[in-house]
């Protein structure tokens, strides 16, 4: 696969008019990948025009393709049409990305239609022009311009061989003009136990999440639920409810194309509501089903209980079930699937989010759910 000459011309001439500070694509450019790797590529460690300034008929653009509140499918296409009064484009998508689309004609054809705030276009489109960009901002530190060229010249080339590949976010933040992070991870400090330090710390994470860095949260210095707030004259809603709140952020900020912040939430073993803890983050509805059946504990049985969503089945859904069960050809597996599935009236899920009721403090916490083995310092 590779690029138009039109395309390669534009987008060179793009660069020089609106952003110097990139390099211009080279006839010995080659890279470009494929597949999945060439879209996170394009989405993830390209330099975009924001603002599509540049846009035109012919550009390599890459859009949603398939919506999702948390992780919207994207694709690579050709700008076919631009339609400026209404600020949307006609977009060819290319056809390995086409079997994602959901309608039947966009999926048969590639041609879609999107506004502009659905769309990206990639200054960077080989590997190559990355590698320059990245190269040469890991030499600015040279206040000799000589040696500055030089050490340039050197990073480029292990870059460009693939011998050194930098963390994600200094591919894309080294030599942008933008103020984000080159470092992919940050341990936070311990959580302050108040309304105020848990806003200072909520206000970091997000401060480094906006970045592009990932935050790792250890929320064992916050009260447990029903611990008093004395200053209010009330009652805390416990740890769980206040990580859940910072853990959600992930899902709020986004960090460059569709990538979303990374968080690693923990909580010590030790903790008052650490068996609380452990099911918010269960999502296996089976899993959750056998607990709140077949438990001795009588927590763990409740939370996994209230942690548990029962769906009920759509009118097309029983349609569908029906029409399997009347069929003759329908195999044994299938015709029992459908006829539980239809006799349940729906599916169980695990919910997202949830805050339960009761707390007590026990070491064992681990033990008490799966039924045995040692508990892990953090989960």
């Amino acid at each position: 696969m590779g690029y138009r000459k039109e395309t390669i011309v534009k987008l060179n001439q793009d660069i020089r008019e609106f952003f110097p500070y990139l390099t211009e694509i080279q006839p010995e450019d080659h890279t470009i990948h494929a597949g999945v790797s060439r879209l996170v590529m394009l989405d993830r460690y390209a330099q975009k025009d924001r603002e599509l300034r540049t846009l035109g008929v012919g550009d390599i653009v890459l859009t949603v393709i398939k919506e999702d509140p948390k992780y919207p499918a994207r694709g690579v296409g050709v700008v076919k049409a631009i339609d400026w009064e209404k600020e949307s484009v006609t977009i060819e998508i290319e056809e390995e990305f086409r079997g994602t689309l959901e309608d039947e004609q966009e999926s048969i054809t590639g041609i879609i239609r999107r506004p502009f705030a659905e769309i990206d276009k990639p200054m960077e489109i080989y590997y190559e022009q990355i590698a320059r960009r990245v190269g040469t901002a890991l030499a600015e530190p040279e206040t000799d311009v000589a040696q500055r060229e030089k050490y340039a010249g050197l990073f480029t080339e292990q870059l460009k061989k693939l011998n050194v590949i930098p963390a994600g976010r200094v591919l894309f933040g080294a030599g942008s003009g933008t103020q984000v992070t080159y470092f992919n991870c940050f341990v936070m400090p311990f959580v302050e136990d108040s309304r105020g330090g848990i806003a200072e710390h909520r206000k970091e994470v997000m401060e480094i999440m906006s970045r592009g860095g990932g935050v790792g949260t250890n929320g064992s210095t916050l009260r447990p639920k029903h611990a008093p707030a004395k200053g209010v004259g009330g009652r805390s809603s416990g740890a769980v409810s206040w990580l859940n709140d910072i853990a959600n952020l992930t899902n709020l900020v986004e960090q460059g194309g569709s990538r979303r912040g990374a968080q690693m939430i923990m909580l010590a073993d030790w903790h008052p509501d650490i068996i609380e803890f452990i099911i918010s983050k269960m999502q296996n509805p089976r899993v959750l089903k056998w607990l709140s059946e077949n438990n001795k504990d009588e927590q763990v049985r409740e939370l996994a209980q209230r942690k548990l969503k029962f769906i009920p089945l759509s009118r097309l859904e029983r349609q569908m079930l029906e029409t399997l069960i009347e069929n003759k050809n329908t195999p044994a597996d299938v015709l029992d699937y459908a006829q539980q599935t239809l006799l349940e009236g729906g599916r169980l899920e695990g919910r997202q989010s949830g805050i339960f009721k009761r707390r007590e403090h026990f070491r064992d916490a681990d033990r008490r759910i799966h039924g045995g083995g040692r508990t892990g310092r953090h989960l």
